[in-house]
């Protein structure tokens, strides 16, 4: 199998630039859904924040017109829990551009450092390839890496994340 590591900034997406505001903090996305034609809701989880941090990330979404609406989950000792849905959809999603390589995410998409980081895996090289030259316009790859793993290597790896 074939291991991808990519990093991006993506541009028109609203998580991304949210990592962009705040570059310090790291950020784990378990995923969204577009709900309706023009309405998406997305789940974000902000690892080790502090109090501060919360507010601030909660602030910023309070003060977009697009944010139709945005609820802190719930906050632990080590994660804050934020759901939220929006008006403002990217031209097109990094996790679609995964799925129509017919590649699968190994662990979540994390934004932090103002990048959105993915590692995916495949069986072909072929697709890894094709997997990069289709996510060239939704912004800037920062970093990119096609390797060759095992399986187990693959799943141990992620593992300890």
């Amino acid at each position: 199998m074939f291991k991808v590591e990519f990093h991006i900034i993506h541009e028109g997406c609203l998580v991304n630039e949210l990592s962009r505001t705040f570059p310090r903090l790291r950020f784990i996305c378990p995923g969204g859904f577009v709900t309706e034609p023009s309405s998406v809701s997305e789940l974000i989880v902000l690892d080790r924040p502090r109090d501060e941090d919360v507010k601030a990330v909660m602030g910023f979404f309070h003060g977009r017109p697009e944010i139709e609406q945005v609820l802190l989950l719930e906050h632990t000792a080590d994660k804050a829990f934020i759901y939220f849905t929006s008006s403002r959809l990217p031209d097109a999603f990094c996790s679609k551009i995964v799925e129509q390589n017919q590649c699968f995410p190994v662990g979540m998409e994390i934004q932090e450092d103002g990048l959105e980081k993915w590692t995916v895996g495949c069986l072909e090289r072929c697709q890894a390839e094709q997997l990069l030259k289709d996510l060239a316009p939704l912004g800037q790859i920062e970093h990119a890496c096609i390797s060759q793993a095992s399986w187990e290597t693959l799943i141990k790896s992620r593992q300890g994340e």
